[in-house]
């Protein structure tokens, strides 16, 4: 059940990839399974211009890894972002992860230097983003850490139990306050998920995350002979009074947000027009 839920709210992810980020996130209109072949091609060569960096010398900006590991990371949460298809960016992702410099490149190769002589002047950040900017993207500038993913995940995880509770209290004390509370949590967490995406996180992550976040996954009416143990259990502990008073739940996206970079500004914004 669960996966068929993930499967529903990747879709919609997919779908939206276009609206999650501010107005003017796209140039124009575009279909991003179009433009796979053409990247396709890109990543490869980009690669084999990365293999090449030696043939640009030790002082070239072609020579910095730790500027190639946030290219290619930039690269790929726009990717993400911009609703290109999951199974591309995963396969990008991974051949990124294992190109590596070449110890003893062909330097008289004129297909590698092609590869490797944007880089050699602007250094693989710019280089990357050159045919981002060409697509008309957003760019994710400040891609999400493992780190801080798993910091935001902790804090969902730690919030769908409360807000569980929460449903299940409220339905034996305060049934007439439920479908509010079920209406705001969902939007809730549609916010959520459309501001995680758009922070370049994948979305086949987030679907999975949150797949059983909204109220259909967290509440389910009890069986008549559970309420009367229900409703003392809720009036011991009110713990769930308290999160409903202070809109807690209302709160998430809010609370996430202070764990993401900004959005990203649009190419329009950026220019000022």
């Amino acid at each position: 059940m669960r996966g068929a839920r993930t499967g529903i709210l990747l879709a919609a992810l997919t779908g939206a990839a276009a609206l999650l980020l501010p107005p003017g996130a796209f140039a124009a209109p575009i279909n991003p399974s179009e433009l796979v072949p053409a990247l396709d091609l890109y990543v490869d060569d980009v690669i084999a211009g990365y293999a090449a960096a030696s043939c640009a010398g030790p002082k070239s900006p072609a020579a910095n890894a730790d500027d190639w590991h946030k290219a290619t990371a930039e690269f790929i949460a726009t990717l993400w972002a911009n609703g290109f298809p999951i199974n591309f960016v995963r396969t990008a992702q991974q051949r990124f992860d294992g190109a590596a410099a070449a110890k003893d490149p062909n330097c008289k190769n004129p297909a590698l230097l092609s590869d490797l002589a944007y880089a050699s002047q602007v250094g693989w950040v710019k280089a990357l983003e050159n045919p981002l900017q060409g697509m008309g993207l957003t760019i994710v500038t400040q891609p999400v850490d493992a780190a801080s993913w798993a910091a935001i995940k902790t804090m969902i995880d730690t919030d769908l139990k409360a807000q569980k509770r929460l449903f299940a209290c409220l339905a034996v004390t305060y049934a007439m306050e439920l479908p509010g509370e079920i209406a705001g949590w969902d939007q809730t967490i549609e916010e959520l998920s459309l501001r995680l995406v758009a922070a370049g996180l994948p979305r086949d992550e987030v679907a999975a995350e949150l797949s059983a976040a909204d109220a259909a996954g967290l509440w389910h009416r009890p069986p008549p002979n559970t309420e009367a143990g229900l409703r003392d259990s809720c009036a011991k502990d009110r713990s769930w009074a308290n999160r409903q008073a202070t809109l807690e739940s209302r709160s998430l996206t809010s609370r996430v947000e202070k764990l993401l970079p900004p959005l990203p500004t649009p190419p329009d914004h950026a220019a000022g027009t």
